[in-house]
């Protein structure tokens, strides 16, 4: 039983903090969620510096700084190697209130479909998209293909017969490969570990097919022929370059920016990160560069993108069986 002086204490303490809470029906999560951030956001960039990745996180952490969207500073951090563990262990060492999050794309999906990291979807909880890039999939500009449908037709005929430059297990590999199961035809791989190996294949004959980001074509212009773009919607710089699903192939590979979180942030955290990259992502002079660089400005809510991403994995899942 509370005598009567501590039922007097506790009442005026329990007044006390009624005063302090905002007024009406919030409770004490949405105080948390006003509180955060406190301290700097560290985002963790599983990518060496001057990607398109680090990029865009640094342009993005310095917009929402100038615009006050945050009331911390987003520093961003690189933490390559490991096919993403090196990044994804950091971020697990951090605290599991949103201070320490990743941003990364769909490469993160290649590497839960073959295994490459000891994570899962189920070790995030997603943030959201802000934008991202398709790639198109290329021959050289003297081959006898003029179209999409002209090399598929061919490769039907006689299986195997064009070579296709890849790295194993990246997403060239893996974009092309959902394409070939799609559509039904094969081809031979050779060794291509970046885009200018995949480049140097390519002009100098020892390759039919490639892939590359559309801004890595666009770049170089001459010798290259595109025949199909990945995007869900044709790009304005490629008016003429259908899209896969245009010509009946249910593949796409929008490779978004992609904003994650430990799966144990308060969803309260979530949603304040989520305002100011919604918000980041629509400024005119962020749209400004995405469009000046291929890529594509737009937002994708947490969930959603947790949904598109979880679907996305389904399909590399069943062409990694195909590759281990």
């Amino acid at each position: 039983m509370i005598t009567f002086p501590r039922k007097i204490a506790l009442t005026a303490w329990v007044g006390a903090l009624a005063l302090a809470l905002p007024v009406g029906p919030i409770g004490l999560s949405a105080v948390t969620a006003q509180d955060f951030p406190t301290k700097p956001i560290e985002v963790i960039v599983p990518f060496k510096p001057g990607g398109r990745t680090d990029v865009v996180a640094r342009l993005m952490g310095e917009k929402i700084q100038e615009q006050g969207w945050l009331s911390q500073p987003m520093a961003v951090v690189n933490a390559d190697g490991g096919a993403g563990a090196n990044a994804v262990n950091r971020m697990q060492r951090g605290d599991d209130a949103g201070h320490t999050i990743v941003h990364w794309h769909h490469q993160a999906l290649i590497a839960m479909a073959m295994g490459l990291g000891d994570f899962d979807l189920d070790d995030f909880k997603s943030i959201g998209y802000t934008g991202g890039g398709s790639p198109v999939w290329v021959v050289s500009a003297d081959s006898e293909f003029q179209t999409m449908e002209d090399l598929i037709a061919h490769l039907k005929a006689d299986p195997r017969s064009l070579v296709e430059a890849v790295g194993i297990g990246t997403i060239p590999h893996f974009v092309g490969a959902m394409l070939a199961k799609e559509a039904g035809f094969e081809t031979r791989y050779v060794t291509a570990n970046s885009g200018a190996d995949r480049l140097r294949l390519i002009l100098g004959g020892n390759a039919d097919i490639a892939l590359f980001a559309a801004s890595e074509y666009l770049a170089q212009g001459d010798g290259l022929r595109p025949l199909v773009y990945f995007g869900r919607e044709r790009l304005p710089d490629l008016p003429d370059v259908p899209t896969a699903m245009e010509l009946g192939y249910d593949v796409s590979w929008a490779n978004p920016n992609w904003w994650l979180a430990p799966a144990s942030t308060p969803d309260e955290n979530v949603a304040v990160l989520s305002a100011a990259l919604e918000q980041a992502i629509n400024d005119p002079e962020i749209v400004e560069y995405f469009e000046n660089n291929t890529l594509q400005p737009y937002w994708t809510a947490g969930p959603e993108a947790m949904e598109d991403a979880s679907k996305q994995l389904d399909a590399l899942k069943a062409i990694a069986v195909t590759i281990n």
